[in-house]
């Protein structure tokens, strides 16, 4: 089975980057403790994504996305982390796809 990768691109709003990265931290942890295999984060500094982050999640395969991003949903911290920051507008998301490795 391929592994599977999640990229989402975010804007982060004007003075917000620093903001938005302590925030993709604290997201991060709770993604990892619920199985996401690996998190990359890239600033964009050419091409289409200048100022952009670009975030890449690798899971074990599309079958292991699902059942990750189940488990995240319920998980009791992402909930409390989405009540704790309901409010928050520090990026707008510019893509959000999910691709496997080509065989």
């Amino acid at each position: 089975m391929s592994k599977a990768y999640e990229i989402s691109v975010w804007k982060p709003n004007r003075g917000k980057h620093a903001e938005f990265m302590k925030r993709w931290a604290e997201i991060a942890a709770i993604f990892k403790e619920n199985g996401v295999s690996d998190i990359l984060v890239l600033n964009g500094h050419a091409g289409k994504d200048v100022g952009n982050i670009v975030i890449i999640q690798t899971f074990k395969s599309l079958t292991d996305n699902g059942i990750v991003n189940d488990a995240i949903s319920e998980s009791a911290s992402m909930k409390a982390w989405m009540e704790k920051n309901k409010d928050l507008d520090g990026a707008t998301m510019i893509s959000h796809d999910l691709y496997t490795e080509a065989n």
